[in-house]
């Protein structure tokens, strides 16, 4: 078992890339986390594939990380997505603390994310999504039919979902969050329904044409309907405890003052070669002594074995092939 605390951090790690995403994560919390940097910390490989390298496991042992494999058996392999409910369910078992975090990989802690504490009135905190995309803004929206079917299908009405405010374009959508961060009170039951809820939905085998469709709404939309079926409290996460930034965006998204205030960036492709150097000087420019010990890690990379690198190239292709069949079998609503 594990110590207990106020908060327990969880992530998703497998072989490859996010390795050395994951392990820059959890130093980045350890080294400016405040009052969270020595909380406890669980990494879960969820899924079959190759083992974690030896310098991971070492740098695990180093940071006091608790990791194990647990694989929970699914129809739906190929989707990365479904890693993070499985990942929080089989992690209960080790966690004794009242609160739960869940933290993607590629997030960088650049100073104490002072809000993620859970007060005595809240269940849940969550990071609004920062535009639209398959979200919806009710009857017109592309999207409002999937949506009604989704909520039809886990046994809500879609009247019932609260409005929530997209924390870079401050649209208003039906509620919906960005899955990379957010902390829920682990008597709730939450991970367990969220689980659930994920599968419902992929079993409901329905999609649409939709611009940009991507089966991970089933994943992400089914936060946002597991608070409303659990009738859960739940606060929307400043902007400054998940900034975004990425290649993509960084011309009509970036400013700078955002980033000074941040306190957790998700960085997506912004540590990988082409686009380092630029994010190296932002952060330079906001977070210096953060900036440096980066620049000093250098660019991501993925360190995984040549033989582990094949396989999980081979499990690629194999997952690819089986969503590619699981969407051409979709019901198009």
């Amino acid at each position: 078992m594990m110590k207990s605390s106020r908060l327990t951090f969880v992530c998703c790690v497998e072989s490859g890339s996010l390795e050395n995403q994951t392990v820059r994560m959890v130093r980045s919390l350890r080294q400016h986390g405040g009052r969270f940097a020595d909380a406890a910390i669980v990494a879960v490989t969820p899924r079959f594939g190759p083992p974690l390298s030896k310098s991971t496991r070492e740098a695990f042992d180093r940071f006091e990380v608790t990791h194990f494999r647990h694989i929970i058996k699914n129809d739906y392999p190929w989707f990365r997505f479904l890693n993070k409910p499985m990942a929080l369910l089989a992690a209960e078992e080790h966690i004794r603390s009242e609160a739960i975090a869940f933290l993607d990989s590629d997030l960088l802690i650049v100073d104490e994310p002072e809000q993620l504490d859970l007060r005595p009135s809240e269940d849940f905190l969550g990071f609004p999504v920062e535009c639209k995309e398959m979200g919806t803004i009710g009857p017109g929206d592309p999207y409002e039919s999937i949506w009604r079917e989704f909520c039809r299908i886990v046994g809500i009405n879609i009247d019932d979902l609260p409005w929530i405010t997209t924390a870079e374009t401050n649209q208003r959508v039906r509620l919906y969050f960005n899955g990379g961060i957010f902390v829920y009170r682990q008597s709730t039951g939450f991970a367990k329904s969220y689980l659930d809820t994920c599968l419902k939905l992929l079993d409901s085998r329905i999609g649409t044409r939709a611009p940009d469709y991507a089966e991970g709404l089933k994943e992400m939309s089914a936060i946002g309907f597991t608070i409303v079926k659990l009738g859960l409290k739940w606060q929307p996460l400043p902007y400054s405890h998940d900034y975004v930034m990425m290649s993509k965006t960084h011309s009509s998204w970036y400013k700078e003052e955002l980033l000074r205030e941040a306190r957790i960036v998700h960085y997506h492709d912004s540590m990988w070669p082409y686009f380092f150097p630029v994010f190296i000087r932002c952060l330079h420019n906001t977070h210096p002594e953060v900036a440096q010990w980066v620049a000093s890690l250098g660019p991501m990379r993925n360190e995984a074995p040549p033989q582990w690198r094949f396989v999980s190239k081979m499990l690629m292709k194999m997952r690819g092939r089986a969503e590619n069949t699981y969407r051409r079998r979709c019901l198009i609503v």
